[in-house]
This record gives structure tokens, C-alpha cells and sequence, in this order.
């Protein structure tokens, strides 16, 4: 190749890589007290296949050694921007707004690529000029010795992206963000991440989904490894199902098409009607009340006997506490099974 074709390719943010030309790609770090495991996250991303890769670390105020070792690690190969803490979503979005490239890969720093991630995923946008979003299956890690407390969920092409975010048949469809590398206009279409919300990831994928973006699959193995650790959002049960009806509560303000919206809401009154009974951390009358709306969401979810069962396990002494006692396991499923639910109401 000439001097003159290889300048111009690298001064358009492009690179040639064994006659093929690369388009950069932009992978966000979201960081927050996350050294020593930041440095694999960070190396994992400069050392990816594809090149050219630009890295932004958006540093949510950490005060371990975070911004120290990063200076003396990595310098001027990766752009560094520290803010107050805005938790991932915030970070997602000061990284998008300083980045250039034409793809954007978003990563926790206590996460890992798998070298070929961005590669294998870029392949697939080659194949499929449509696609907008491009989404494969993910690892878990854990730091702390004991058995496995997870299960990988494999993810697989979908025919209807829309309403497995809605309604998972596994629970979760095992897409994250690790796991996605997004086309820049998929992000200029959707908009921002939601900073408002505990679990801004599916409130992404519900807008990306209902605003038309074209989501592919890449088979294969994992594109990255995720660590699991006490600390993590993910680890406090009680607020992800919060979090996530919030998340639905905001869907079903703009999902208005059927059989979309139905689903939607019986999903959302299922989550109200758990939070009801479980009464914490609200009173007797609020849990009542939000009984009732999660009746008024969805009545052919929330039927009129489920309503009852939930009414007399909130008001009768001691109820809600025994319905989820482990003891009382066989009571709990016969109350999930007239009720009409799942036997995991938390």
C-alpha cells in the first residue's frame, strides 16, 4: 500500500489491517474503585485484534488508586475524564459525547474482553449492512471461592427482539452490555442512557427495540467475562426487581402496540404485585395500595383470587413474613399456584 493511501486511511480514522480496512472503534470503560481490576479491563481493550481502538475511561470520582495507577499504566494511550459518580449510565453517555469512533463497545472496569470481541462482531456488521446492534453471549467470573452462583444463559438469534426483552423465556435473555458492540447511529437514534434508572441497560433495550433498531446475533464463543462479586448492582435482589419495574413503568408509557403493551403490563403488575406482598420497604396501607394498582395494571394478570390471596397475606398478622419463609416452601407454592405465579414472589 502507498504512503499516500495508508495516511489517508489512518487520517479518516481508518486502518489497514492485512488488506483489510478497519473502522475505529471506541470501547467506554465506566470505572468506579475498580483498581487492580481495571488494568485488565483496560488491557483487554487496547489488546483487541481489531485496530485501530480508542479507549475512554469515564472515572465516576473514584478514590482508590484509580487515577494514579492509570497515569503511570497507560498514560496517553487511553483518554482519561473523571466526573461525579452518575453510576454506569452516566459514564456511558460522557464517554459516547468524547467518542470518535464509528463503533462504541461500553464496558464495566472490573470486566474483560475477549481478544477477538470486537473483531468477531465487527464481522458480522460486514455481513449485515441493516444491523445496528450486534449482541453474543457472556461469561461470568466470580472472585470469591465456593460453588458457582449463576448460570450462563446462552443468547441466540431472535425473531422478535421486542418481546423477549418484554417477556425472556429463560427470565434473562443473557444480553448485556459486554456482551453488544453498537453501531454509532443505533446510539444517535435511541438517545441517551437512562441516569434516572437502577437498571439502565434494559430500559436500552426496550428503546432500541421499539425504535426499529436491527439486532443481529454473533455465535460463538463468549465475548467477554463478567466478574461477580458481592458489590455489584446485580448481587441485591430486592432492588433489581424494583429496578426493573421502574424500567417496565416507563415502557409502558411508550409501548403502545399489541400484544406488546398487554405483556408488558401483566409482566409489571406481576412485579407490583410481588413488591405488595413482600411489603418491604412499605407499610400495610401501601401495600395495599399498590395491591389494588397492580389489579388496575393488569386484571387478567392480578385475577380477582389473586387479589384476595395478596390482600389477606399483606393484612393477616405475620403473612407476608411467612409466605417467604423457606420452611414454608410447599405453602408458597400453593399460594404462587392459586395465585396464578411463578413460586419466586420475594
Amino acid at each position: 500500500m502507498s504512503y499516500q493511501r495508508r495516511h489517508a486511511l489512518e487520517t479518516s480514522g481508518l486502518k489497514h489491517e492485512g488488506g483489510i480496512t478497519g473502522a475505529l472503534v471506541s470501547v467506554v470503560v465506566c470505572a468506579y474503585n475498580n483498581w487492580p481490576d481495571l488494568e485488565m479491563t483496560i488491557e483487554s481493550a487496547l489488546h483487541q485484534s481489531h485496530q485501530p481502538i480508542e479507549v475512554i475511561v469515564v472515572d465516576n470520582s473514584s478514590t482508590d488508586a484509580t487515577p494514579v495507577e492509570l497515569q503511570k499504566h497507560f498514560g496517553n494511550l487511553i483518554k482519561y475524564i473523571c466526573q461525579p459518580n452518575k453510576g454506569d449510565a452516566g459514564a456511558y453517555n460522557t464517554g459516547f459525547a468524547a467518542a470518535r469512533g464509528e463503533y462504541i463497545q461500553f464496558v464495566d472496569g472490573d470486566d474483560v474482553l475477549a481478544p477477538n470481541k470486537i473483531q468477531k462482531q465487527i464481522d458480522v456488521f460486514l455481513a449485515n449492512s441493516d444491523a445496528d446492534i450486534v449482541y453474543g453471549d457472556i461469561r461470568h467470573f466470580q472472585d470469591a471461592a465456593g460453588s458457582p452462583a449463576w448460570h450462563d444463559v446462552a443468547t441466540q438469534p431472535e425473531n422478535d427482539i421486542l418481546m423477549e426483552f418484554i417477556a425472556p423465556r429463560n427470565g434473562w435473555t443473557g444480553i448485556g452490555a459486554l456482551g453488544v458492540l453498537f453501531r454509532r447511529r443505533a446510539l444517535e437514534k435511541v438517545g441517551p442512557w437512562d441516569e434516572s434508572l437502577y437498571i439502565a441497560d434494559l430500559d436500552y433495550w426496550l428503546r432500541a427495540a421499539h425504535a426499529g433498531c436491527r439486532f443481529k446475533h454473533c455465535a460463538g464463543s463468549p465475548m467477554g467475562f463478567m466478574r461477580r462479586h458481592a458489590r455489584q448492582m446485580s448481587a441485591d435482589r430486592s432492588a433489581m426487581d424494583r429496578g426493573r419495574e421502574a424500567v417496565l413503568e416507563k415502557a409502558l408509557g411508550y409501548i403502545n402496540s399489541e400484544p406488546y403493551r398487554a405483556r408488558l403490563a401483566a409482566n409489571l403488575a406481576e412485579y407490583k404485585y410481588r413488591s405488595a406482598i413482600a411489603r418491604e420497604p412499605i407499610g400495610v396501607s401501601s401495600a395495599l395500595a399498590k395491591l389494588k394498582l397492580a389489579r388496575t395494571t393488569s386484571p387478567q394478570r392480578v385475577t380477582a383470587l389473586a387479589y384476595a390471596l395478596g390482600y389477606a397475606a399483606i393484612t393477616v398478622p405475620g403473612g407476608s413474613f411467612l409466605a417467604q419463609l423457606r420452611p414454608f416452601g410447599k405453602v408458597r407454592g400453593l399460594f404462587a399456584s392459586l395465585s396464578g405465579f411463578h413460586d419466586d414472589i420475594q
